[in-house]
């Protein structure tokens, strides 16, 4: 009996919720008025009654409010399928294997997070998405799915192969100064991943990058200074709801200031309160005033919010009492990754999704990390299950975050998913609007910080690039403009014999370009450039700009240096360009580089 009377119960909610979608749209429901009761007439014989008569008309009573669709929704839903829509899972192939399959149709699970494996084209994207969405909406109760991506730009871009438009690093956005280039940016991309089925973007990064030895932020922040972010984040998140992508700020309350990686071990911002609402805070506070609707938390600790050293993703004290209670934020608090080192080295994937949950979070991320399983996300699914069927979760908390997750599902009108079209995400997807519009905030981006009259080049002189192995691109991009190239690619961390051999190498060439990787962290590359720093030496940052301060610390200045902020293909093209003088590098630095190279310097000819 109680099974008939669920699915009686969801028939109802079902039919009313395409009443209150048909009503949205326009359309109008009659229904009958009821009649009127006439007052009897008394008897001519008999004196009536006097009659009052009124004073006052009588107020109106207000309208029934119309139940919200994701409130119907929640109303039919069951224990299982309610605590399914916490998790955002991942897969490990280019289709809907059995794990995703089951997490899906078993765990009722509430969204997908796609990674660089599940990647081949963007019809086989497209393909994909269709069909774990196919899978939630005919199974459970059927909610369709937030499918997501971390398609930040630069170093974070899952969507990389060939057919995908690749674009620059966002602190190459910070670079330009130029809120509209965020904006052209923005838009390219969210393009793409409307045109691929995606509805969700685990961007933009809110962290203010004020280490320069922090591991894992680096020029995926916009800039070193709260103002900064701001002025660059906020254009992003409106741009992206504008193109009914769903944005997400991370990594609250800030990881801009570490020297460990969350990845591989557990941060400490150690900051008074003052510090943290001046500069950490205020990016997440100005993106909850413009009305983000998710922010990303941090595997940070932060002793001045929770003296326990909690990581921030498990804290009461920073989720519910800093980002909900203080800083006023309504929307969707989302983990990061609850395998990151910095979690599961202590808690397991299990324990830290309950505590996560437990502390205030509302969708519990899981990520592809090294070492871990899909089957430890439907252990953690089951162990939340079992909290709320032993009553340590309520009821009241469960239905408070699966409203909010469908309440999100609803404004962005996902509750009515339609598949799209796999040729026509191959048609936008590296279409050339989006491709000029990276090479052209690529160009404003790059940063000349130095440049003693040896750029631009000449295409008759012979030229020796060096490059990282990771950045070979640069070679085919340079081939075409200097025919006189000599190309030497060496690994990110050079032996010193290699660099004796391409000292003596580069006696031939007339200038040397070499393009560097994060040289603060590889001394093979510091020991390359020092031997070469008394050449005709460019010297190109392809990652960190914070590589010339490693040079310098050794005594060694090249003759230029250009900072591109990635290696992705419109920053090669837009470095390419500078080097042969066919354009000028717009940029200005968006962050310090010591006391020399303040932020906002730009190199200009005397």
């Amino acid at each position: 009996m109680l099974g008939e009377y669920r699915v009686q119960l969801k028939s109802i909610c079902h039919i009313a919720l395409i009443c209150i979608l048909g009503l949205a749209a326009g359309c109008t429901v009659s229904l009958p008025l009821p009649t009127p009761t006439a007052t009897p007439i008394p008897p001519t014989d008999t004196p009536a009654a006097p009659t009052a008569t009124p004073t006052e008309t009588p107020t109106p009573l207000p309208p029934t409010p119309t139940p919200q669709p994701a409130d119907l929704l929640l109303s039919a839903m069951t224990l299982e399928e309610k605590v399914g829509q916490l998790f955002m899972v991942y897969s490990t192939g280019p289709t809907v294997d059995a794990d995703l399959q089951a997490a899906i149709v078993e765990d009722h699970v509430g969204g997908v997070i796609l990674f660089a494996p599940n990647v081949e084209s963007p019809a086989q994207v497209a393909e994909l998405i269709n069909a774990a969405q196919a899978a939630a909406t005919t199974s459970g109760a059927g909610v369709p799915l937030l499918v997501a991506v971390d398609q930040e730009g630069g170093l974070i871009a899952r969507l990389w192969e060939e057919g995908f438009t690749q674009f620059p690093a966002p602190m190459a956005v910070g670079a330009t100064a130029n809120p509209d280039d965020a904006r052209l940016v923005a838009a390219a991309m969210a393009r793409e991943l409307h045109a691929l089925g995606f509805n969700m973007n685990l961007a933009p990064v809110l962290d203010v990058n004020s280490n320069p030895l922090n591991p894992v932020i680096g020029t995926r922040a916009f800039g070193g200074t709260a103002e900064q972010v701001i002025e660059m984040g906020l254009p992003v998140i409106e741009t992206y709801r504008q193109y009914g992508i769903i944005a997400t700020a991370k990594h609250f309350p800030g990881h801009g200031d570490t020297d460990v990686d969350s990845h591989h071990g557990l941060p400490v911002v150690s900051h008074d309160l003052d510090r943290l609402w001046a500069v950490e805070l205020a990016p997440f506070q100005a993106a909850i005033d413009a009305g983000v609707d998710v922010i990303m938390t941090a595997h940070v600790a932060f002793p001045a919010v929770d003296p326990s050293g909690t990581p921030a993703t498990l804290s009461p004290a920073v989720l519910d009492g800093l980002l909900r209670q203080q800083m006023g934020f309504e929307g969707i608090i989302a983990t990061d990754s609850l395998g990151m080192d910095a979690l599961s080295a202590v808690y397991g994937p299990e324990e830290a999704a309950a505590r996560a949950f437990q502390a205030g979070a509302d969708l519990l991320m899981f990520g592809k990390d090294p070492g871990h399983t899909p089957a430890e996300v439907r252990a953690a699914y089951a162990r939340v299950l079992a909290m709320v069927r032993g009553g340590t979760i309520s009821m009241e908390r469960l239905d408070a975050s699966v409203r909010r997750i469908l309440l999100l599902k609803q404004r962005y009108g996902l509750l009515d998913w339609q598949p799209v079209d796999p040729m026509a995400a191959e048609f936008e997807c590296g279409a050339p609007e989006n491709s000029r519009a990276a090479l052209d905030v690529a160009l404003d981006g790059l940063t000349l910080v130095m440049n003693d009259n040896t750029l631009p080049l000449s295409p008759d002189q012979s030229v020796m690039l060096i490059v990282p192995q990771r950045a070979e691109g640069l070679a085919d991009v340079l081939a075409a403009q200097f025919p006189h190239l000599d190309v030497v690619v060496l690994g990110l961390d050079p032996t010193l014999g290699q660099v004796a051999a391409t000292v003596a190498r580069s006696v031939a060439a007339d200038v040397v370009v070499a393009a560097t990787w994060d040289a603060h962290w590889h001394p093979g590359q510091v020991n390359l450039i020092k031997a070469l720093a008394a050449r005709p030496l460019v010297v190109v940052a392809l990652n960190s700009p914070y590589d010339l301060t490693a040079f310098q610390a050794e005594g060694a200045t090249p003759s230029a240096y250009l900072c591109a902020y990635s290696d992705a293909t419109p920053s090669i093209e837009a470095v390419a360009q500078v080097l042969a003088g066919e354009a000028e590098a717009g940029g200005h630095l968006p962050v310090a580089l010591g006391e020399t190279y303040p932020i906002g310097y730009r190199w200009e000819a005397p």
